[in-house]
This record gives structure tokens, C-alpha cells and sequence, in this order.
């Protein structure tokens, strides 16, 4: 008996010394120790800006659609020079390109009879723009999304026949974080199913690829993403798909990516949010070379990941780079990137005032929150405290706050 619990606690061991070996192989792995980022030399800056096109940003993404139907735009989030170049750029499409459809992750398409009619109308309804943004995502409270709807009306007023106008597509579905949370896996689950991965290329498909048109679709970047599949845990990637894979699988030539330069999250990312650590330091994207050109050129520029210059150029220090030993290419992240402003030049967006300006308003809110949440939840400025707004202005402000090491 003694020699069978002996054999049995000699396998135990053996299994937890394999596991702690295998984990610490797998730390190391992560480590990125073999790595180190430094400044540009002057020849190296030299040899990147030879790449550079003189050409504007905004001439850049028009050439795409000489050879794409769909061109995707990826943000970080929540900074006012991308909305500012986002709201340039429509007008500029139409008149280069003839482009007529313009898409967004931050309206729900419940709602796109609504959108048609504001873009569309004499007179700017402002508060029916608001009540799409709001009944799509609750707390999307920001002043620069609202003035896409009014930079489109404004453009559809100088166009005179109907079937030229612009058509601006809502791609998502409301968020209800009532069920996206819920703390029934089956209504959790089947939530997320249907999420804005899975609808927009839906849409997508029906309204513009089938009809032989072209659109520009303005979202968060990791959505946008079509090569580049993102770290789960353990040498494991998503497989569910983001919106720009899944339309890249089935129309690779029809499809561009293009990315609003911004900060990486860092590599260890995902499992600091897994111990909910607040202390989350973004990191320089691809070795800060962005940074380091704009410091020279101190202009708004544009790099084409197929170019020999940057095709290869690495990112080790990022979430994106996590569970891989020699980092990820700037061509597998993106098909170009276009670089706005110097991180601490960064300006966050502006909140809307008349958000909620009703009782009804109010509930109608309350209806989408967890029971818990909306009981607390009393008056307009009890709502307003919830969302804090301020709260995402800050920070933006502290994740652009990054050092320079060059």
C-alpha cells in the first residue's frame, strides 16, 4: 500500500513539476527579454521617409477605392483629430471618388430608416441624431460622433437628386448590457452571438458588395482587423472572427484595412484585465517609428504596409505581439496607416449636453441596464454620473501620455 501512495505522489509531482515547467517556458516565451526598443538612427529615418509619399492622408484612402469596394478606417476610440479627419474625408470621397456610402460601428441598423431620414431632411433634426446614438449605445454621449450625422446632411443638402445623395449605414445593434451581461449564460451567450462582428458583414454583403458599390466604414480597429487574429491565452488566437475577416475571407481583393495610428495596449494586456488591474500602460505601436517620422516631418503622414520599408516592420512590445516570439509584421496588422498627430498632441472629444432631456428619455435608458444599476439610477444627472463621460476624456488623455525614449 505504502508503494502505491508513493507511485501516486511521485506521479503528482511529476505532473506538477511539468506544469510549472511548462508554465515558466511559456512566461519566458512572453518575456520579450531578447528585445529591446531604441531610437532611430539617422540613416534609418533616412530610409523610411524615402518611402513616405508626399501625398496627403486624405488622397491616400480616396486611391483605395480604385481598386477596393470596401475600405475600412479603424479608430482607437474617442479622439477628435480622428473624427476631424473621419468627417473630412466624407466629403472629400464623394467629390474624388463618388463615393455614396458611408458606414459606422456607433448606430444600429433598427435604426437606419431614422438615420436616412435625418441625412436627408430640409431641416437638421438634432435630437432625432441624438436619440439614434443614444438608443444604439447608451452611453456613446459625444459630440464629435453626433457631427457625423450633421457633416453628411450638410453634404446631401448640396446634392439635388435623390439617388446621389449619401446613404450613412448604421452596422451595429443596440447595446443592452442587461443581456451582454447577463448572468444567464444562455442569454449571455446568445447575445454576443449576434454582435457587431457578425452583423456588420451582413449588411455589408447585402447593401453594398452584391449591388456592385463601395463604402467607407468607420469602426473601431481591432473590428477592422482581416489578417491578423488576436491573442487569447496559451499560444491560442481568436477564431471567432472580426468583422473585417470575415468579409476578407470571402472577397480578399474587394477588401482594405487601414488604421488610425494610436497606442498599442501592452503586451501582458489581457491577463492584467483578467486580475481587473487599473494600472494598464500603453505602449509605443512598432517601435514608435510613427512617433519618431512625425517628430521630423511635423506633418500628418501615411505608410503603406506594402511598402519594402515597412512591410516588415516589427512590433514585439504589444497585446497584438503576445505569444509570439518574433513579433508581428506592420503588413499582417494592416494594409496601411495613417499617422494624424503626436500622441501628446492627442485632444479628447467633446460631450453632448442634451444627451437625456426627458423622464420617458430616461427610462427608456433604464430598460437596457442591469435591475441593479437602473434601481440607483433616480434622475437625468444620476444617469449622467453613471455614463461619466469625463471619466473617458481623462482617459484618453493618460493613455497618450506616453514618454518619449527617443
Amino acid at each position: 500500500m505504502r508503494r502505491i501512495v508513493r507511485k501516486i505522489f511521485k506521479g503528482i509531482l511529476i505532473f506538477l513539476g511539468s506544469f510549472i515547467g511548462l508554465f515558466l517556458l511559456y512566461v519566458l516565451f512572453n518575456l520579450n527579454i531578447f528585445h529591446r526598443t531604441g531610437p532611430l538612427s539617422k540613416s534609418a529615418i533616412h530610409i523610411y521617409l524615402s518611402q513616405v509619399d508626399s501625398s496627403s492622408p486624405l488622397q491616400y484612402v480616396a486611391e483605395k477605392f480604385d481598386t477596393h469596394s470596401v475600405v475600412f478606417l479603424g479608430e482607437f476610440h474617442k479622439r477628435k483629430q480622428d473624427l476631424d479627419f473621419f468627417k473630412q474625408i466624407i466629403s472629400y470621397l464623394y467629390q474624388t471618388k463618388d463615393i455614396k456610402i458611408i458606414g459606422w460601428e456607433f448606430g444600429a441598423a433598427d435604426y437606419q430608416k431614422m438615420a436616412d431620414s435625418v441625412v436627408t431632411a430640409s431641416e437638421f433634426d438634432r435630437a432625432k441624431a441624438i436619440a439614434i446614438m443614444r438608443n444604439s449605445m447608451y452611453d456613446w454621449c459625444f459630440e464629435d460622433y453626433l457631427d457625423v450625422f450633421k457633416t453628411i446632411w450638410q453634404l446631401n443638402k448640396t446634392i439635388l437628386q435623390d439617388s446621389n445623395k449619401i446613404k450613412f449605414l448604421q452596422l451595429n445593434k443596440p447595446f443592452v448590457p442587461k443581456r451582454w451581461n447577463s448572468l444567464n449564460d444562455t442569454v449571455r451567450l446568445n447575445e454576443r452571438k449576434t454582435s457587431f462582428d457578425n452583423i456588420l458583414p451582413l449588411i455589408v454583403e447585402k447593401e453594398v458588395i452584391q449591388k456592385n458599390k463601395k463604402i467607407l466604414i468607420y469602426c473601431g480597429w481591432n473590428h477592422s482587423l482581416t489578417r491578423l487574429q488576436t491573442p487569447k491565452f496559451f499560444l491560442l488566437k481568436e477564431k471567432e472572427g472580426r468583422a473585417g475577416e470575415l468579409l476578407f475571407n470571402k472577397y480578399s481583393t474587394k477588401i482594405c484595412q487601414l488604421w488610425l495610428v494610436a497606442p498599442f495596449p501592452p503586451r501582458w494586456w489581457l491577463y492584467k484585465e483578467l486580475t481587473n488591474n487599473n494600472n494598464i500602460k500603453y505602449v509605443y505601436p512598432f517601435e514608435g517609428v510613427f512617433n519618431q517620422l512625425y517628430d521630423t516631418l511635423k506633418k500628418p503622414f501615411f505608410l503603406d504596409a506594402k511598402r519594402v520599408a515597412f512591410a516588415s516592420l516589427k512590433d514585439y512590445n504589444s497585446f497584438y505581439a503576445f505569444d509570439t516570439w518574433g513579433g508581428i509584421k506592420l503588413k499582417n496588422f494592416c494594409d496601411g496607416a495613417v499617422m494624424l498627430v503626436p500622441f501628446d498632441k492627442v485632444d479628447p472629444i467633446n460631450i453632448i449636453s442634451d444627451w437625456v432631456t426627458t423622464q420617458q428619455q430616461l427610462e427608456d435608458v433604464k430598460k437596457v441596464l442591469p435591475d441593479q444599476d437602473a434601481k440607483q439610477i433616480q434622475t437625468i444627472q444620476d444617469l449622467m454620473n453613471y455614463i461619466n463621460p469625463t471619466a473617458s476624456q481623462k482617459h484618453t488623455k493618460e493613455i497618450h501620455s506616453l514618454g518619449k525614449f527617443w
